[in-house]
């Protein structure tokens, strides 16, 4: 992450992966794009269990983290995890 514990575009709230992930307003077609396709590879909604990859599952926890990084690609914001 960067310096400030503020996300830079959203001054309330932290910046965390968490935020950056699942609830971060910026990119929002790329953030409903990961979010439809991870609700299709599992029923619930993701959590940050999910994002890391910690499944016991590991076709899914490899399908998981690679929709991730294809995120953080597409809104160049891989550098900031």
């Amino acid at each position: 992450m960067i310096d400030s514990p503020q996300c830079p575009w959203c001054p309330t709230q932290p910046d965390t992966p968490e935020h950056l992930v699942l609830h971060w307003p910026c990119h929002h077609s790329h953030h409903v794009a990961l979010l439809h396709s991870l609700t299709a590879l599992q029923p619930h909604r993701p959590t940050m269990t999910d994002f890391r990859g910690s499944s016991t599952n590991l076709n899914l926890a490899f399908k998981t983290l690679n929709l991730t990084r294809n995120f953080l690609n597409n809104t160049n914001q891989l550098h900031r995890i």
